[in-house]
């Protein structure tokens, strides 16, 4: 049988956080929130690490429970991430001791700890992840081990799971220099006597788009054909698919006085022209700071919306690349050369930021009303309108009514927390779900629990309050 070859990731993976690419800022705040934890328990006990994927989130990680001799529990991406799962190994245990590899006890009050590492923790999605989010965290609120979650997209961590912002540190790993990619690929090729050009290796960095990993894949593929012909290298390697990103767009756009070029770049974004509209009226007042030129970069995103609402009002969709081309090549030819992107002179929109935080507000709202219209027999406006002020005071004053309501018309966290006014990580909210779960039904003789009748009874009796206030 042929042997399979190594995997230059793997064997070549940074044993210690000295030897991480790059992000030396990360490294020393993830180094002084593990110190913190050898000198007792911080008041963050998590961490998260947030970038890309492939520039070293994972490895430096790793490396850490190496440095300080930590053991090491690990969440992937290919394992169950539901509330029972998370719980199961990651929220018993961040709040066990363990024991060494020879079987001998390993005490966390003396400093003998496990790290437990959560990789990919923002990608909680569907009915299989249900509930993974809000274990993750009471395991943090309650552990007595060290924990990391590796996240690409922060908000989408911090939206499902707000609570998670005061409870972990947060790290941000950037991508690394092209020099220091091509520093790592040239000790790599000396390890593995691989013979390879300048041209090569500036080749392979290209490729990659910073992806650390995707970078050293390449190379180990170069090694395989045994040639430095660019030609022979190009075709073994294709062209990577990294798309450009919207920050790197806009920047582009603000600083290029090529404007065919911006044209490009813009029809490269995974982003609709309806929603990129957004990111340029945010970010030019930031960037072209001159006023003729600020009015001249309004006015033409002014020409672009026209467009946009043609294409709403009509539906025809072939008068998008006309607000594309204003967007890209019209704002570029206001802006030229003549002014600078600096890393904090961009931001996301906070029209776009305000929708994506009430979203689940929203929807908690919408699934409420329909609830309430279904067991109050009306329409789910009469009951935004006539019943959800008194419901919510009954449903804060009378905790019975609530577990009752709960368990009758299966509330959700996000349904539970509105009608509460808190997070729906709260507390509260965590009692009310958890006792209406627990709670026994009894069988009263009538045909139905004693629990429903009195569910019944009670929305009964508060419907015929609600007519007495009318």
């Amino acid at each position: 049988m042929k042997e399979h070859p190594v995997d230059w990731a793997e064997s070549h993976r940074p044993k210690t956080l000295d030897e991480i690419i790059g992000n030396s800022s990360a490294v020393s705040q993830l180094r002084s929130w593990a110190d913190a934890w050898s000198k007792g328990k911080p008041k963050r006990k998590g961490a998260i690490l947030v970038g890309d994927p492939g520039i070293g989130k994972t490895s430096a990680a790793l490396a850490l429970a190496n440095d300080f001799g930590w053991d090491l529990i690990e969440l992937n991406a290919s394992d169950s991430r539901n509330a029972e799962a998370v719980d199961k190994i990651v929220g018993h245990g961040s709040r066990a001791d363990t024991f060494s590899a020879d079987g001998s006890y390993r005490s966390s009050a003396k400093g003998d700890l496990k790290l437990i590492v959560f990789d990919e923790a923002d990608n909680l999605f569907g009915n299989e992840d249900r509930g993974g989010a809000k274990s993750i965290i009471q395991a943090l609120r309650n552990t007595v081990q060290p924990i990391i979650l590796i996240v690409n997209d922060y908000y989408e961590l911090t939206r499902k799971a707000s609570g998670i912002k005061l409870l972990a540190t947060t790290i941000k790993f950037s991508r690394p220099t092209a020099q220091q990619v091509e520093e790592a690929l040239g000790r790599i090729a000396t390890r593995e006597g691989l013979d390879i050009t300048s041209d090569v290796i500036q080749r392979v960095i290209k490729n990659s788009g910073g992806d650390i990993r995707g970078a050293v894949n390449d190379l180990q593929s170069i090694s395989l054909l045994g040639t430095n012909d660019m030609n022979d290298v190009s075709q073994s390697l294709g062209w990577r698919d990294v798309p450009a990103e919207v920050f790197f767009a806009l920047e582009d756009i603000f600083t290029s006085n090529n404007p065919v070029h911006s044209r490009a770049v813009l029809a490269s974004v995974d982003e609709r022209p309806d929603n990129f509209i957004k990111w340029l009226d945010d970010n030019i007042p930031r960037v072209i700071r001159d006023p003729a030129d600020r009015a001249r970069a309004i006015d033409i995103m002014a020409r672009a919306d026209i467009f946009l609402g043609r294409t709403k009002r009509r539906q025809y969709y072939g008068l998008w690349s006309y607000a594309s081309d204003l967007m890209s090549m019209g704002v570029s030819s206001v802006a030229g050369d003549k002014y600078k992107v600096y890393s904090d002179s961009l931001r996301f929109p906070e029209y776009l930021i305000a929708l994506s935080r009430t979203k689940a507000r929203r929807a908690a709202i919408t699934s409420l009303l329909d609830k309430l219209a279904q067991a109050m027999h009306t329409s789910p406006q009469t009951a935004r309108e006539s019943i959800i002020p008194y419901f919510r005071s009954l449903f804060s004053n009378d905790r019975e009514f609530a577990r009752e309501c709960v368990k009758n018309m299966d509330l959700q966290a996000g349904e539970v927390a509105l009608l509460l006014g808190v997070e729906s990580d709260a507390e509260e909210v965590d009692e009310l779900l958890g006792t209406s779960a627990a709670g026994s039904v009894k069988e009263d003789g009538t045909g139905e629990t004693a629990a429903e009748g009195s569910s019944e009874k009670t929305i009964i009796e508060h419907q015929r309050s609600l007519f007495e206030f009318r």
